[in-house]
């Protein structure tokens, strides 16, 4: 399998602005700049990007390991955090904090804590990423309520 994407930039490296599209047609001339990482621009930037592809290949991971486990899943919501800091002129990403919900049946808790950190690991994203990736897991539990 391969993906695609394109990015183009114009301008200097604090002053420019660029556009990203990916061969799938969703993301298409996105607006990013490197600013949008530190700042409050309109637009995104390669790391709020990065940032994304690690909470979404997270949360299909779990949803992946849930099912091959046999649980079901209502939603699985992965937060992603990442920590870019300026180190002697450069820009490093030096952290990623992960913070994952998701409704599991309530017998199952202790198991989708195991399924977590199997998916965790199992992320092609985050197992590429040099860097300390940090993960919380909430269950929202899923009761059943019984007759009387």
């Amino acid at each position: 399998m391969i993906r695609r994407a394109v990015a183009v930039w114009n301008g200097g490296p604090a002053s420019g602005e660029g556009s990203v599209s990916t061969s799938s047609g969703v993301i298409n001339n996105v607006l990013y700049s490197f600013g949008s990482g530190t700042g409050n621009e309109p637009c995104t930037s390669p790391s709020e990007m990065l940032a994304a592809a690690v909470a979404s290949c997270i949360s299909v991971m779990i949803a992946r390991e849930m099912a091959k486990a046999g649980l079901k899943d209502k939603f699985v919501r992965t937060e992603s955090e990442l920590t870019l800091e300026e180190n002697k002129d450069q820009w490093d990403i030096t952290g990623i904090q992960l913070n994952v919900i998701a409704t599991v049946p309530e017998i199952h808790a202790t198991k989708f804590r195991h399924i977590a950190e199997t998916a965790k690991a199992k992320c092609p994203v985050s197992r590429t990423l040099k860097v300390p990736i940090k993960m919380t897991v909430k269950e929202e539990l899923e009761m059943k309520l019984v007759a009387r």
